[in-house]
C-alpha cells in the first residue's frame, strides 16, 4: 500500500506537467512560428518483489516521471500577412539574432522591423545577427526568396542590394535548447548552427508577407488534455483509494 502510495503521487506529477505543456502550447496558437511541446514519459526504475515473484525474476513498476520536455519542428501553415518585413521560412532553416552580448539565439518566428538605427529586428529586440541595416529614407524594402535585401534609396532610381538574410541549419532539431519567448539555442546534441543561403542544404526559401503559424493542432491537444485530466483523476482515485486500505489496517491494529 505504501507502494501505491508513491506510484500514484508520481501519476500526479507526470500528468500535471502534461496539461501544463497542453496548456501552454494552445495559449501560442496564434504565436507566429511557434513549436509545440511534448512531454515524454519514463518509468521509474522498478523493485522485485518479494516472495516467488523475487525468485522467478518478476518485479514491478515504481511509477512515472517526465523525461524530458521536447519541441516537434513540424512547419506550420503559411499565413499572409501586410507587414512589409514579415519572412516566413519554407524549410527548416531558423533566423539567426543576436542580443546585446553577442549570445546567439534561433527563431522561426519571422516578425521584423527597423529598430531606431535601421537594423532588421525580430519583435524582442534582438537584431539579426548577420546586421543588415536599412538606410534612413529607403523605400520599396523587398526580400527575395534567396534572401537577397533591397531597396530603393533616398534619391536614387535603381534598386540596391543591402545583404542577405542567411538561415541557420543543425544536425538535429531536438538537440535544440529552448530558451522561451519562441527562442532556442544550440546545444551539445544539436551542434552548432551552419550558416547557409536561403534555398540551399535544405535550409528553406524565404516568403515576404508571410508568417509561419503555429502547428499547434486544436483537436490533438483538446484529445491529450482530456486523456491527462482522466489519467489524474485514476492516479488521485489510487491514492485515496490506498489511504483508505492504510487507515482501515490502522484501526485494525487497535
Amino acid at each position: 500500500m505504501i507502494d501505491a502510495l508513491y506510484i500514484s503521487s508520481t501519476g500526479l506529477r507526470s500528468q500535471q506537467e502534461q496539461i501544463d505543456v497542453i496548456s501552454n502550447n494552445v495559449a501560442n496558437m496564434q504565436t507566429p512560428g511557434f513549436k509545440r511541446g511534448r512531454v515524454n514519459f519514463a518509468e521509474v526504475a522498478s523493485s522485485p518483489m518479494s516472495g516467488d515473484a523475487q525468485l522467478s525474476g518478476v518485479s514491478h513498476g515504481g511509477g512515472t516521471r517526465v523525461a524530458s520536455v521536447s519541441q516537434e519542428f513540424a512547419s506550420g501553415a503559411m499565413q499572409p500577412t501586410r507587414g512589409p518585413l514579415d519572412l516566413a521560412i519554407d524549410g527548416n532553416g531558423f533566423f539567426e539574432l543576436e542580443d546585446a552580448n553577442g549570445n546567439r539565439f534561433y527563431t522561426r518566428s519571422g516578425r521584423f522591423h527597423l529598430d531606431d538605427q535601421g537594423y532588421l529586428a525580430a519583435v524582442n529586440g534582438m537584431r539579426l545577427s548577420a546586421g543588415l541595416q536599412v538606410p534612413q529614407g529607403a523605400s520599396d524594402i523587398l526580400v527575395s526568396a534567396a534572401g537577397e535585401l533591397s531597396a530603393l534609396l533616398e534619391g536614387g532610381e535603381e534598386r540596391t542590394v543591402l545583404g542577405n538574410v542567411e538561415l541557420a541549419l543543425f544536425t538535429t532539431t531536438e538537440g535544440l535548447e529552448s530558451t522561451g519567448d519562441n527562442l532556442y539555442r544550440a546545444g551539445s546534441r544539436s551542434g552548432g548552427a551552419v550558416m547557409a543561403i536561403a534555398g540551399e542544404g535544405g535550409s528553406g526559401r524565404l516568403q515576404q508577407h508571410y508568417l509561419e503559424a503555429a502547428n499547434v493542432d486544436m483537436i490533438d491537444e483538446m484529445t491529450g488534455l482530456v486523456l491527462a485530466q482522466r489519467a489524474y483523476q485514476l492516479n488521485a482515485r489510487v491514492l485515496q483509494a490506498s489511504d483508505q486500505v492504510l487507515e482501515t489496517i490502522n484501526n485494525l491494529r487497535r
